[in-house]
């Protein structure tokens, strides 16, 4: 029972004599949004469309204004159907999809298979989450071998094919299509990782397509089932595309870990580098390789005229004096690894007069302590411009975190100790957020305080990437001990996750891959609420959560420079 879309209705507001039943927007809306809302935690903004077809912008969900139905139904629930499925599809795409592509050189049919490909791999992540979707879509494919063979009618047949696993289609092309999308045969798990990788396979698609001599006429396709929008929005208008674009990393091999793939850098504009890093999903047990994007920046030095104010506050932060146990005692010892002469004179002197000599005549070589590297990983989520626990209401906890983490580098950074203070959030698996605030090698001077004082509360916490390319920057040092620092008011949480164990687990993964490599990683959490997440991540021993904001910076401190283990 699928519905049909006339062209945009005239102003008329009720049906003329005679035609078919049909819905209207304006009634669908008061339902749509809380549906949506239910199923996303977040509803789009709907629009109304100027054509008869389903779009999006970045205004949000452009709908048909009526929907009419097939002569033979004899009520509304089809159209009723048909708006929730193009609703949730064009959510689905704003929960999964990724940044624009530049068009290249592909050809329409690549571009057609991608948009196909596209919306049976949001279609597929959606239904992991909410298995209900599927039968809601499914209603709407209908496409057989009785379509025929024609190009557009084997884009239908794959389509089924990869959103019903119970579909097998006889022909082969559909069959090489299913194969290539998914890693196993039930059609569970997918092969291809994010939006970039699908013009590969699509390609490989488009190739069989010209060799079968299937004709193709884009200025009249129209995306099929009806309640899918075009897919104008996956490509960068022609003015904006690149000049040249960046080969895609290869996918990495199932159970690879995450210390021997390093950070990829992708297209980025100038001010941004873009990372791409795996991401464990705990749902399939797989880790999905190249699946989340870093976009790392540094930001801009203070300007001359507004340095005096930063210099009066970064006098007022004195460095902290943290008692740390020295490596080696000095002094005379009982074992050594030489005499200590003027212990022995003593002791000699003492015997000669009768007296108990002292035993302690040795002395141990002085030994240059082990070159250390710190980095304070700060979380800048929204959630972090709440209020201090217990303070006056007027410092909110990232300026605690910030404070704290400039007196702990102050009393840390030394000749053998290289520090950086680093920044973070997310909106979303392709917009990870990375600042690099404080770098290895830079001074503690005024402009390293203003970009640290420029950090603001938004967005996420994609816990897992975060961690991971701060390994991998940590990683580059040379030192003997190398410790990760994040300061956290909360467990991971991200727009496109629905499950609240999916970051958790990534996050856990990426600690450990970090102990493969030698790196410690701690967490000095902010908020109690937060302590069973940051238990399963870094374990028993590997964080705290201070009684009082006052004890942050020394805690920051003292988790740089203890020992593994400790």
């Amino acid at each position: 029972m699928a519905a049909s879309l006339p062209a945009r209705a005239a102003t008329a507001s009720s049906p003329t004599a005679g035609a078919p039943p049909w819905l209207a927007l304006a009634d669908m809306r008061a339902e749509l949004g809380p549906y949506l809302r239910t199923l996303w935690r977040a509803a789009p903004a709907l629009a109304e469309a100027d054509a008869p077809r389903p779009w999006l912008s970045a205004r949000g969900v452009h709908l048909p204004p009526t929907v009419a139905l097939a002569a033979h139904d004899a009520d509304d629930g089809a159209a009723r159907h048909w708006y929730r499925a193009a609703a949730t599809h064009a959510a689905a795409h704003r929960a999964y999809g990724s940044q624009p592509l530049a068009r290249g050189h592909s050809g329409p049919v690549v571009r057609a298979l991608v948009g196909l490909l596209e919306d049976a791999r949001v279609e597929h992540l959606a239904c992991r989450e909410l298995p209900g979707l599927r039968r809601l879509w499914l209603r709407f494919h209908t496409a057989s071998p009785a379509l025929g063979d024609g190009f557009e009618a084997l884009m239908q047949r794959l389509a089924r094919s990869l959103l019903d696993a119970g579909y097998g289609d006889p022909h082969p092309w559909v069959a090489k299509g299913r194969r290539l999308f998914f890693l196993d045969d039930h059609g569970q798990v997918l092969a291809v990782p994010h939006t970039a990788a699908l013009r590969t396979l699509a390609a490989r698609l488009g190739h069989d397509i010209g060799q079968m001599r299937a004709g193709f006429n884009d200025r009249e396709y129209l995306v099929q089932p009806s309640y899918r929008d075009d897919n104008a929005w996956l490509w960068l208008p022609e003015q904006a595309a690149p000049a040249a674009e960046t080969p895609v990393p290869q996918p990495q091999a199932a159970g690879a870990s995450d210390e021997q793939q390093p950070p990829q850098p992708a297209q980025a504009p100038p001010e941004a580098a873009r990372y791409r890093y795996p991401e464990w999903d705990r749902l399939i047990a797989r880790q999905r390789p190249a699946w989340c994007t870093v976009l790392e920046t540094r930001p801009l030095a203070l300007p001359r005229s507004g340095r005096e104010a930063v210099d009066a506050r970064t006098a007022r932060r004195r460095p902290l004096r943290v008692p740390v146990t020295p490596a080696f005692a000095r002094g005379a010892q009982l074992d050594g690894d030489e005499f200590d002469l003027d212990a022995l004179a003593q002791a000699a002197t003492a015997g000669r007069a009768g007296l108990a000599p002292d035993a302690r005549v040795h002395r141990r070589r002085a030994r240059q302590a082990e070159p250390r590297a710190s980095l304070w990983l700060i979380d800048a989520s929204a959630s972090s411009a709440g209020p201090v626990r217990g303070h006056d209401g007027t410092t909110s906890l990232l300026q605690a975190a910030r404070h704290a983490a400039w007196l702990a580098a102050r009393s840390a950074q030394g000749p053998r100790h290289a520090c950086a203070i680093h920044g973070f959030c997310s909106e979303g698996r392709e917009a990870v957020h990375y600042r690099r605030l404080k770098d290895f090698g830079d001074l503690l001077d005024a402009d390293a305080a203003a970009r640290l004082d420029g950090l603001a509360a938004g967005l996420s916490t994609r816990l897992g990437a975060a961690l991971r390319h701060a390994t991998a920057l940590l990683g580059r040092q040379r030192a003997a001990r190398r410790t990760l620092v994040l300061v956290s008011d909360g467990e991971p949480h991200d727009i496109d996750t629905h499950d609240p164990r999916y970051l958790v687990e990534d996050a856990r993964r990426a600690v450990q891959a970090a102990a493969r490599r030698g790196i410690t990683v701690r967490c000095v959490g902010l908020d109690l609420a937060a302590a069973p997440a940051l238990r399963r991540i870094f374990g028993a021993g590997g964080y705290c959560v201070p009684a009082r904001a006052d004890a942050l910076p020394a805690l920051l401190a003292r988790a740089a420079l203890a020992s593994p283990g400790r």
